[in-house]
């Protein structure tokens, strides 16, 4: 009974694991996913006009706006790039040459040894994957706050 608890942990453990890959490879996706939407923003509102430096063509972008909207998409250029930095620690499992380290020790011990590094490898990973999932959401925000800037200097502008 106990080799099944033991198994299950295991088992478990692992899944937790590959869980964290997938959740640290979607909000590396979503990252850039902001990244493109800061660029398709600020590209189209130049190319559609919105943002006209020209007096002779009228009323101009106001220049706090520009200087605004540099700021706060180098900001999310900065956040985005923190996300997609490489991890260094990012735990995966028991490595396969150490489990054949242990291939004359009792098969329980050797998984609950595997079980406890990898309990440990979900505990650092998470506190890894809280930060870059902060930095995604602080990233988000101020992807909001460039939208609404540019909302606000063309009505101002108006």
């Amino acid at each position: 009974m106990a080799e099944e608890i033991i198994r299950l942990a295991y088992d478990e453990a692992r899944a937790a694991l590959r869980e964290q890959d997938a959740t640290l490879a979607n909000v590396r996706n979503r990252a850039t996913g902001l990244l493109a939407a800061a660029a398709v923003g600020t590209s189209f509102a130049a190319s559609v006009g919105l943002l006209n430096t020209d007096p002779g063509r009228g009323a101009t972008f106001p220049g706090w706006a520009g200087w605004t909207l540099f700021a706060l998409v180098t900001v999310i250029g900065v956040g985005v790039l923190v996300v997609l930095w490489p991890v260094a620690r990012w735990g995966y499992g028991p490595q396969p040459a150490t489990l054949l380290g242990h291939a004359s020790a009792d098969a329980d011990a050797t998984l609950r040894q595997a079980t406890e590094a990898m309990i440990v490898a979900i505990a650092s990973n998470d506190r890894l994957l809280t930060r870059r999932m902060t930095t995604y959401r602080i990233t988000a925000g101020v992807l909001m706050v460039e939208i609404l800037t540019l909302v606000a200097a063309l009505l101002i502008r108006g």
